[in-house]
């Protein structure tokens, strides 16, 4: 992949380390992502995506990504979009310059499944990241009771019939 600059056409919030500020460019050069503001680049934001990032979680009804970057020390950068359209082409370009990362769908607990993975990584522990689960659409065997996925005709773990 080229480069590419995308600027925002709404409003983008980003936070690192607690630390909130407004982002309204993102540059993709090579597996480099580098996020920026009127000023230049934002403090914290310069990312070898293949491998500094660890995963990318995003939540699509809060138009809401987080980078989890594994090194050199672990951390979280938070991106809120106003617009879906920037929203929608920031991902796209990370799916596109992040080809060989976790991309995990979440819901509303985004935030606080990132802290716990950042937590993990600064203890030395390597997870594995798991999207979220529309539990209204899980079916459950009704010889072992484990949750299956919808349509399945038979049970992985016992192999009963469904």
């Amino acid at each position: 992949m080229g480069a590419t600059k995308l600027n925002c056409t709404g409003e983008c919030m980003f936070v690192v380390n607690k630390k909130a500020s407004r982002a309204n460019s993102f540059n993709f050069v090579c597996d480099y992502v580098l996020i920026g503001d009127d000023t230049g680049p934002i403090d914290g934001a310069r990312i070898n995506a293949n491998e500094q990032l660890y995963a990318v979680l995003f939540y699509e009804k809060r138009h809401f990504i987080s980078l989890i970057v594994k090194k050199p020390t672990p951390y979280a950068i938070s991106l809120v979009f106003r617009n879906r359209a920037d929203y929608d082409d920031v991902l796209a370009l990370l799916e596109m310059t992040a080809s060989e990362i976790r991309f995990s769908r979440q819901d509303f607990k985004i935030s606080s499944y990132a802290n716990r993975i950042i937590d993990k990584l600064r203890d030395g522990v390597e997870l594995a990241i798991m999207d979220a689960v529309d539990k209204s659409n899980v079916t459950v065997c009704p010889e072992c009771g484990v949750e299956v996925q919808p349509g399945a005709l038979y049970c992985m773990e016992c192999g009963a019939e469904l």
